[in-house]
């Protein structure tokens, strides 16, 4: 008898993450991004949980949510943030950032979060630094104010499911295996013609 609730619970489970994967991959489908980074469907993800998020908790204030945006000095590029969240202000139409959340999907969970964490002080050293800054999207051809980055915004960590017991901020609700599968379903999708490439 409890063999068989605990396969009814985890066949439960396993169609609660089907049925939310398929909506992120309706959302994912139209979305121009190349999945040959294996960290880009984890970032891809992120993206439309802090979405999903910020429209619920905030519904009437203007929030963009965004993936890569890389900075440089004059000698090239220093880093690049994984998501970043923007908030326009609706009397100036200035962008300003609200949060950046480093996207650490790794096998080794706790080296990821040393590398979002040494990613982060990389971050703030440049913009503490004089040195003029430029910051931009990776994929597209925007470009971003340095006034809209300030040393103090809140900063946080998301991995995977289980990430939140080894000290990320937020996890996914997937895990690493189910990403990398959805990965290659989006692969898959791209060579069909069937999802947007980049």
């Amino acid at each position: 008898m409890s063999q068989v609730f605990f396969f009814v619970m985890a066949l439960m489970v396993s169609l609660s993450a089907s049925a939310d994967w398929a909506s992120d991959f309706e959302k994912l489908k139209n979305h121009p991004r190349s999945y040959e980074d294996s960290g880009a469907i984890c970032e891809e993800i992120a993206r439309l949980d802090l979405e999903r998020e910020y429209e619920m908790h905030f519904p009437d204030a203007q929030f963009e949510v965004l993936n890569g945006i890389g900075y440089a000095d004059e000698n090239g590029t220093l880093g690049e943030l994984d998501v970043v969240v923007f908030k326009t202000d609706v009397e100036t139409n200035q962008k300003n950032v609200v949060q950046i959340a480093e996207v650490k999907c790794w096998k080794d969970i706790k080296g990821g979060l040393e590398k979002a964490r040494e990613q982060r002080a990389r971050f703030i050293k440049a913009l503490r630094s004089s040195k003029e800054l430029k910051f931009y999207s990776t994929s597209s051809s925007m470009h971003f104010e340095r006034t809209a980055f300030v040393p103090n915004t809140q900063f946080i960590t998301i991995g995977q499911k289980g990430a939140g017991a080894n000290g990320y901020d937020r996890e996914l609700q997937y895990e690493l295996l189910e990403l990398h599968r959805f990965r290659n379903e989006m692969v898959r999708c791209q060579f069909r013609g069937q999802c947007a490439r980049p």
